[in-house]
């Protein structure tokens, strides 16, 4: 691999759970800038610049001058989800600067799902659908099981920041003021006696009067979904976390706008709630499916992550080392990741119709011989299907013929009454004008 340096725009790095997992597998060293101004000019022996750093006018214009000196690869991390309300409605951010355009190279995102809605911005060959390295650890874990009876484990939590201005702070609050209010008044669901966990963010907790916890002695958060059996969550990545343990997962949003990721469950408005923790204590087959193929659209989670992550860096360091060498401009192609699955959904394990039909008999019939017999008589009898139509058809082409033949003979009665009814009055005129006594009169019938 060629000399030189990756540094990283980011002066928490070390610390930060987005960088952490893959330093020490860069393919060259590293040095992480604690902070750069608009005018920080990259050195001379940088091999690559990553960050995930793409919010401030600062971050911008060191990127764009970068890119424009046209000799080192730049890689911007995405963060976490897509969130309409960061995009669109967040006072303190500058309108398109959250990936409208991408100022960089690549960008590593979290899953196909985020890469088709960050093209459709324009940014058509710059996404690579990476996933998040700091998740790895869960695909070793042996699943904590969720139980489906005794006390029900229910965890609420919040992003990092759940809200962006005192509207919608106000909604959060609602929202979660509402269960609030629904367990103080019923600890039951299904029958099954209640623990909530709260773990919430930016204060709320105080917000709602909730007791005093131990921050420095509870468990993490991670460990907080392994202990639970469900989990209601705001919009966050939170959510992808608590997908991959394979709890079952609502999302609680008051706010009424968009979603780039979307949930098996929904909270949008109070009467959402208990038919939603119903079915959370209870999961309906079909709705945990989803919830699997959500996953697995929004993150990259097959295999682990970091080593694609190594492997993007990796690559942009190599073709930066020979555009430098060649005196040409870079030249990353669209997808610089192999794909396995070359693009395709791959069938979930939880797709088995007798599962998510359970009331269809039939999906439950495992006796091969017999269901192959059926199919061959239910095979006989469409292909006899229509020449018993043909012969149907002829029968109703002859009663047909039949009927218009009655309608016919119908019509000549008819016309032969009213012949002998005129003649039958002309008769009656007769016997009057010749004062002659005749018997009823047919007009008084």
């Amino acid at each position: 691999m060629s000399s030189g340096k990756a540094y990283i725009l980011c002066r928490f790095a070390e610390k930060s759970q987005l960088y952490r997992p893959w330093l020490d597998g860069l393919p060259v060293p590293c040095e992480i800038v604690d902070d750069f101004p608009a005018t920080w000019q990259v050195p001379e022996d940088a091999a690559i610049v990553i960050s995930h750093m793409h919010y401030r006018w600062e971050d911008i214009n060191a990127f764009r001058r970068i890119m424009d000196q046209g000799n080192v690869p730049i890689l911007i991390l995405a963060d976490g989800i897509l969130e309409y309300r960061n995009i669109y409605e967040h006072p303190d951010l500058a309108d398109g600067c959250v990936f409208q355009p991408v100022i960089g190279h690549k960008l590593a995102c979290l899953g196909r799902g985020q890469v088709r809605v960050i093209e459709s911005w324009g940014n058509i060959g710059k996404c690579e659908s990476v996933g998040l390295p700091r998740l790895d650890p869960v695909l070793n874990e042996t699943p904590v099981p969720v139980r489906g009876d005794g006390q029900f484990r229910l965890l609420i939590a919040t992003a990092s920041t759940p809200a962006f201005g005192d509207r919608q702070r106000e909604a959060v609050i609602e929202s979660l003021r509402m269960i609030q209010q629904r367990f103080d008044q019923n600890l039951l669901i299904n029958q099954r006696p209640v623990q909530v966990e709260w773990r919430l963010t930016d204060g709320l907790d105080r917000e709602l009067g909730l007791p005093d916890t131990d921050l420095e002695n509870r468990p993490g958060l991670s460990q907080a979904i392994d202990s639970s059996d469900a989990v209601i969550v705001t919009p966050s990545t939170v959510f992808l976390e608590s997908l991959l343990k394979g709890r079952p997962t609502a999302l609680l949003d008051f706010h009424n706008k968009p979603h780039f990721v979307p949930s098996a469950w929904m909270i949008n408005a109070p009467k959402h709630l208990n038919s939603t923790l119903q079915e959370l204590a209870f999961p309906p087959a079909p709705r945990m499916l989803f919830q699997q193929t959500v996953l697995h659209d929004q993150l990259e989670c097959q295999s682990p992550a970091t080593p694609r992550m190594i492997g993007l860096i990796s690559g942009m360091v190599e073709e930066g080392r020979r555009a430098r060498a060649e005196g040409r401009p870079f030249h990353f192609p669209h997808r610089m990741l192999d794909d396995p699955a070359r693009g395709f959904q791959f069938v979930e394990p939880g797709f088995d119709l007798a599962t998510l039909f359970p009331e269809n008999h039939y999906f439950l019939e495992m006796d091969r011989a017999r269901l192959v017999a059926e199919l061959n008589l239910a095979v006989s009898r469409l292909e006899g299907i229509p020449e018993e139509n043909s012969r149907l058809l002829q029968q109703m082409d002859l009663n047909q013929e039949h009927c218009d033949r009655l309608s016919e003979r119908n019509n000549m009665l008819s016309a032969r009454n009213l012949d002998l009814r005129e003649r039958l009055m002309r008769i009656k005129k007769y016997l009057r004008k010749n004062d002659v006594q005749f018997g009823d009169d047919p007009d008084t019938e």
